[in-house]
């Protein structure tokens, strides 16, 4: 099956180059804007009128190029993108106006705004690779230096050129790689099934595994505030302005690699240790205005959105299931004995005992239980996929037999896997 594949490489073009992946970007950033400044022009002049608002022909990349000569020297196929890149953003906003969900207004790319980007398509075999010689071929560059070892041979869609605040180069080659994705099975057994609640303090929580929250942003947080504060002293325009966002600007990109390195890490080792995977769609926006603590966790220690996007097509490739339950399901105050609700129950609540069974919960664990017996209940229900009971006190299969068993001896002490080997990984278990 052909699929997209993404791979990143540091570039370290000469000084030339530099000047011409430069020029190119804020040609983009240039036209974009421009662009975006005639939508917003023409909609104050013409919002009165539907029909000549809907009928007005907008100025295209060719027409901006007889009116600014200067843009004639970087990469048509980049200005190009630069186009299609608005017109995605605005057909974002209105759909999410359509749909209720909170898309902003396209807004005007800044110069000081990191990372810098832009997009040019492989036309006539104009982008190609020598791995031989360990360079890249970009249009309007030349042949530009990469440090990699990986072999590139699938055919090349686009790229995407990427300059980060320490001034350093990336390219993001998109192939289209053929991948032997094995069939979904049809039968699964529980103890292949694993669900997960999400926890700011463990990242995630589950029945006989533990991961650790990384805290990549909180161990770095003291070198920030000191990068701002150096930052904020020096004078706007100046030099040593300039080398104090460049020394901030290498704190968040250490923070990035490192938190972007442990993502692909544990979404593998899941996808290789489970047949189905059960997380609740948890509403992230919310939670950070509920909580500050929570949402540096969640957005800055290791990326929630990311670890989703990162596991989902991880478990797709592998032919297995990633089951998303509803964020409204009640996980952490539903009984997993006898099904009551606890409308009680609150955040601070770590242990609470129901009133209708007496048995006595660990929030989270009690968590992990129903939202494991939801997901197998989508499977079931919903995908049509057997789930079968592997063990006797398995109390998240719905529709088989199996005693519904709770409480602190029914379970293995959870082992802990956070920054892991592969080989601590594999003993700890």
């Amino acid at each position: 099956m052909p699929v997209k594949k993404g791979i990143r490489l540091r570039l370290y073009p000469n000084t030339e180059q530099s000047i011409l992946l430069n020029k190119t970007l804020g040609c983009c950033r240039f036209l974009y804007n421009k662009m975006l400044e005639e939508h917003i022009t023409v909609y104050a002049q013409l919002k009165d009128d539907n029909d000549a608002l809907y009928n007005h022909k907008y100025k295209t990349e060719k027409q901006y190029k007889l009116e600014y000569p200067f843009l004639k020297e970087v990469d048509a196929k980049a200005l190009q993108t630069a186009n299609r890149q608005l017109f995605a953003a605005y057909q974002n906003f209105f759909e999410g106006l359509k749909t209720g969900r909170e898309v902003g207004f396209p807004r005007f790319k800044s110069k000081k705004r990191y990372p810098q980007t832009y997009t040019t398509y492989n036309i006539n075999n104009s982008i190609r690779i020598d791995p031989q010689r360990r360079k890249i071929r970009i249009p309007k560059v030349g042949w530009v230096k990469y440090s990699d070892n990986r072999t590139i041979s699938d055919p090349i869609k686009h790229i995407t050129l990427s300059k980060t605040a320490p001034h350093k180069y990336f390219v993001a080659v998109t192939v289209v790689s053929e991948v032997e994705i094995p069939p979904k099975k049809a039968v699964l057994h529980s103890k292949d099934v694993a669900g997960f609640d999400m926890s700011a303090t463990h990242f995630l929580i589950g029945e006989h595994t533990q991961y650790e929250n990384p805290r990549f942003y909180r161990d770095e947080e003291k070198r920030l505030k000191k990068r701002h504060r150096e930052l904020s002293r020096k004078e706007k325009g100046s030099k040593n302005r300039e080398k104090a966002r460049l020394k901030l600007g290498q704190v968040y990109e250490k923070i990035n690699k490192r938190k972007r390195d442990w993502l692909h890490k544990v979404t593998h080792d899941l996808s290789e240790r489970y047949d189905a995977v059960i997380l609740e769609n948890l509403n992230i926006k919310g939670m950070q205005q509920f909580n500050s603590g929570l949402s540096k966790s969640i957005t800055l220690d290791f990326s929630w959105y990311q670890f989703r996007a990162y596991l989902g097509y991880k478990m797709d490739w592998k032919g297995k299931y990633f089951v998303l339950i509803d964020r409204f399901f009640p996980s952490s105050k539903l009984c997993s004995v006898c099904s009551q609700i606890n409308n009680d129950l609150k955040l601070s609540d770590r242990v609470w005992t129901c009133k209708l069974c007496g048995t006595t919960h660990h929030r989270d664990k009690n968590a992990v239980v129903n939202i494991k017996g939801e997901g197998i209940r989508i499977l079931q229900e919903e995908i049509g996929i057997v789930v079968i009971s592997t063990t006797h006190h398995d109390t998240s299969t719905v529709g088989t037999t199996g005693s519904h068993a709770s409480g602190e001896n029914v379970r293995p002490p959870l082992p802990i896997l956070g920054q892991f080997s592969r080989k601590e990984e594999s003993t700890s278990l």
